[in-house]
Formats: structure tokens, sequence, C-alpha cells
């Protein structure tokens, strides 16, 4: 039986890696009130239990059960963080098991663990519905002291930082997130704008504004131009923005205002335009 039908209430469920962080993991799965976390980390067959990447997955895991109680689920994932294709594949294994359970919250934590899990995190994010990334920044360091500091990060005197060396860079598989259509955008950030400055955002007023931007491709020979304009604006913007969830009808002030993802997107694409 699932989380969500013994409880009655939509799971929620978290996913995230450990490498040297305990409570970049273990704090938001409270703030998010998880029932469920799914961590990534790696930790080597038949290496002994006093290893300190096993330590701190344990530290998490203990960390989040005084937090949340004994009752939370956590399902360790033991495989490379530093793969990205691997880190993508197990993501979306997760996030597919999950809603395949049924209606899922599911939050992504890209601050916690290695580089291409936060990579490979924020773009599993991307490709599913009802997933959230987030980031948490730290409050208070356990190096705190410009001493601290070079005692940590200093070799002979001179700054050297986590790593002394490296292998040979490897690339990272690219995986193609066309952009929005430009006129799409750019006709969402009219509407807001004159939302925002509460002018009238009928068809009539707003057909000017894009026809003057130049994102207004149809014929204007129509007979009725007026009903055709209005037409048209719904079939090209106000549908498509309606599909990608940029907008919802507000019915008390009969207008179309923008969802927190309209907004992310006129403030992300083609501001210099």
């Amino acid at each position: 039986m699932s989380m969500s039908s013994r409880s009655g209430k939509r799971r929620r469920v978290m996913v995230a890696c450990v490498t040297f962080e305990t409570a970049k993991v273990a704090d938001p799965v409270r703030f998010y009130e998880c029932n469920r976390v799914h961590i990534l980390h790696y930790t080597k067959e038949g290496a002994p239990r006093r290893n300190v990447y096993r330590e701190f997955y344990d530290e998490t895991c203990r960390l989040i059960r005084e937090q949340n109680g004994d009752s939370i689920e956590i399902e360790e994932h033991n495989g490379s963080v530093s793969n990205f294709q691997l880190v993508l594949t197990s993501l979306l294994s997760i996030i597919e098991g999950e809603q395949a359970e049924g209606p899922c919250d599911i939050f992504v934590n890209i601050s916690a663990g290695s580089p291409e899990f936060s990579a490979a995190a924020t773009i599993a994010s991307m490709m599913s519905e009802d997933v959230t990334p987030f980031s948490v920044n730290s409050k208070e360091y356990s190096v705190r002291t410009e001493e601290d500091i070079r005692r940590a990060y200093y070799i002979d005197g001179r700054p050297v930082g986590l790593t002394v060396s490296t292998y040979e860079p490897r690339v990272m598989p690219k995986y193609t997130i066309g952009k929005p259509p430009e006129h799409l955008v750019r006709g969402l950030r009219v509407l807001h704008d004159l939302n925002t400055n509460r002018s009238r955002s009928k068809s009539s007023n707003i057909v000017p504004i894009l026809k003057g931007c130049g994102i207004w491709f149809r014929d204007d020979t129509a007979s009725d131009r007026k009903q055709s304009d209005a037409v048209n604006y719904h079939r090209d913007f106000v549908s498509k923005w309606l599909e990608r969830g940029w907008v919802v009808k507000d019915d008390l002030r009969k207008r179309y205002v923008l969802t927190d993802e309209g907004i992310n997107v006129i403030s992300t694409f083609y501001k210099d335009v």
C-alpha cells in the first residue's frame, strides 16, 4: 500500500545527494514536511564501516530521523555520484517510480552532493511535472575563522582548496532544451505590463501592441478585422500560454494573469529584445 493511501494525503518526496554535507540535506526534509527521502551517495563495496563517506551518510540519516521521527522512509542509492549520465539515469528512475505510485510532490535538492549531481538534478527536474528543484544556503559554517580556513585549505602557506590535483576533464553529455518561442514570451511580457499598469488587456488593446512589436504574423486583410484579430489573438497567443501553464483566467476581472511559471519565463528569456 502506498503512502498516499495510508495517510490520505498527497505524498511529499525529497531527492538529495550526500558527500560532505549533513544539515544541507536534513534540514529541508523537515521544511518541506516530506515523508520519504531518496539519498544518493557512494561508499565503495567492502569499505570499513568507519569510512568518511559512510559516516556522512549515516549522520545525515540520523539527523533526518531525529527531526522527523523514525517513521520517515529513507531509501539509499549507493552508486557513483561523479558520473553525470549514471546520476541522471538514477534520478529519472526515482522520479518515474514515485510518480507511478500516484500523485506526489517531489523536491530535488541541488545544493548538496557532487557537481554532477547538481547538474543532473536540475535537468531531471525540468523534464517532469510536479518536481521542484530547490537550493539551500548555509547559515552557519563549520569552518568559522580565517585561521580555520588556512588550516583546512592551505598547504605550505599557499591557498589550495579541497582539491590538490585533478584528472583530465570529462565532457558531460549534452541534452538540448529549446528556449520558448520568442513571440510568445514577448507577447506574454506585453500582457503582464498591461496588467501591472492596470490597463485593459483585452484583445482590442493588446493586438495593436503586438503588431507594433513585430510579433503578429497574421494577414490583416480580413473584412471584419476586429473580430478576426480577437480570434487569432486567442488562437496564436492565449491558447499557447494556457497550454504551457503561463497564464490562468481571472474570471472576476475577466482577464488573463501570469502564473509563477509565466513570471519566471518573462524574467529569464528575451529581456534585451
